[in-house]
């Protein structure tokens, strides 16, 4: 704001305010003094042009002309002289130089031409109603072009990743200097307000967002990891009467890699116990969803021990696990045993998934009640339960598979927070087939409860 003053007090002791401006209307002391013109606002466009709107006065008028003064700008180290001459003196300060950009229009805006002139002198602008007995003007408004200059669109050069900043781009960008009407060190003491407007791949709105900008590089950190971003860049002078520059040139930029934010979903199945009491295992998970994996998952870990952390030394299937593996076997001798369950990318590892396995003589919780199962249509199950009375659960897991397909371990399953107590499946689900469906709700370490088990089919086909 200081600044700013600075700048119109400059260019008022340069124009000697009404000095060398066409005059109002005269005195009429026999009449109130009609309402002039009323200037609106102008868009400075820099060597260009200035468009100008206002507001009609109560004169029937046939048409308007614009008239935009240039006044030659004061140099900043006189300009402290020129304030103790105008108060020792009185005196107005005549301009050395002044020219004055014109247009006529019977509309109310206009655009008058510049003739290359730069926006970073002081202009005083009025309008003149005319009509077929008289001219009126508008008082004159002098400011520096700046004030309502309209910037010409930047160059965005380059989008680029950041190392250890997986939610930042730097991005960089250029200006024609004949162009733009803001000098280096403007820019570097913030006379330059600026927004980003970004678009994530695969997404159809974009945003847009307040950005600081002193250089001609800078880091933006509104993004998510590992994703390919569409950036453009705006700016305007100052305050809110300089408009907008149009957008810059688009730029594409992916940011880095961040560990995974969530561990995967994580199950098990019990294929078969020995009389000893080991237990075959199946060890289940989904693939990370690309907001979750946070960057291209590289491997899996399984790790299981007991309670008092002996570690189990034959991992079976469940070593060095790609990407790609959703699946794993090992076997786990009698007692009680925990497995874990990490994904790693290149920027690190994620949360652990934990599952927990009864000791053979422990008693199972409860299992949920009230379970129901309804085809929807050929390829939809909707199933329904309520949570076991007098017990917290950490969650349910659903699980199914198509009751001809048992023994070739074809098992479909989704796990759930403790407040879902209903879910459709249309995974692995055909027309006239029966499904084994089954509810366990979770308890923490003590493992998942016993299961409610019902048989339905998609299309009613027999029993």
């Amino acid at each position: 704001m200081e600044r700013r003053s600075a700048v119109v007090w400059s260019c008022l002791l340069g124009v000697g305010l009404t000095l060398a401006l066409p005059p109002a209307c005269p005195f009429n002391s026999s009449k109130a003094d009609p309402r002039l013109p009323q200037l609106i606002g102008c868009v400075f466009l820099h060597r260009y042009n200035v468009t100008c709107r206002w507001e009609a006065g109560d004169t029937p008028t046939t048409d308007y002309t614009l008239q935009v003064h240039l006044m030659l700008a004061l140099q900043s180290s006189f300009f402290h002289q020129a304030v103790r001459v105008l108060i020792s003196s009185s005196v107005l300060l005549r301009p050395k130089k002044q020219h004055t950009f014109t247009c006529t229009t019977s509309d109310t805006s206009c655009t008058a031409r510049l003739d290359g002139t730069s926006v970073n002198f002081c202009f005083c602008i009025t309008i003149t109603a005319h009509s077929h007995n008289q001219n009126i003007t508008s008082h004159p408004r002098c400011q520096s072009g700046r004030t309502e200059v309209m910037l010409s669109p930047v160059t965005l050069k380059s989008s680029q990743s950041v190392n250890g900043r997986p939610r930042c781009l730097n991005l960089t960008w250029s200006y024609i200097l004949s162009d733009f009407p803001l000098a280096g060190s403007e820019i570097k003491t913030g006379d330059l307000k600026s927004q980003i407007e970004f678009v994530a791949q695969g997404q159809f709105s974009a945003q847009v967002e307040t950005v600081n900008v002193t250089n001609k590089s800078f880091l933006v950190c509104l993004f998510r990891p590992d994703t390919l971003y569409t950036v453009r860049l705006r700016h305007r002078y100052m305050g809110p009467e300089s408009p907008w520059s149009p957008w810059s040139n688009a730029c594409q930029g992916r940011t880095g890699e961040d560990a995974p934010s969530a561990a995967p979903a994580f199950w098990r199945r019990v294929k078969q116990t020995d009389k000893n009491g080991w237990r075959f295992i199946s060890l289940l998970w989904k693939p990370l969803p690309r907001f979750l994996s946070n960057g291209r998952v590289l491997f899996f870990n399984v790790t299981c021990q007991t309670e008092s952390a002996q570690v189990l030394t034959d991992y079976g299937s469940c070593k060095d696990l790609h990407h790609t593996n959703t699946s794993c076997s090992l076997l786990l001798p009698p007692g009680r045993w925990s497995c874990a369950l990490t994904a790693s990318n290149s920027a690190g590892t994620s949360p652990e998934a934990r599952i927990w396995l009864r000791g053979a003589s422990e008693t199972e919780p409860p299992a949920p009640r009230q379970m129901t199962a309804n085809p929807l249509d050929d390829s939809g199950l909707d199933v329904r339960w309520t949570a076991p009375v007098d017990w917290s659960t950490g969650g349910f897991v659903v699980d199914w598979f198509a009751v001809r397909e048992k023994n070739g371990s074809i098992l479909y399953w989704e796990r759930l927070n403790s407040s879902c107590t209903a879910l459709v499946i249309t995974e692995g689900i055909k027309p006239m087939e029966r499904y084994a469906v089954s509810v366990k709700a979770l308890y923490g370490e003590r493992g998942a409860g016993q299961n409610t088990t019902v048989h339905i089919y998609t299309r009613q086909g027999g029993t």
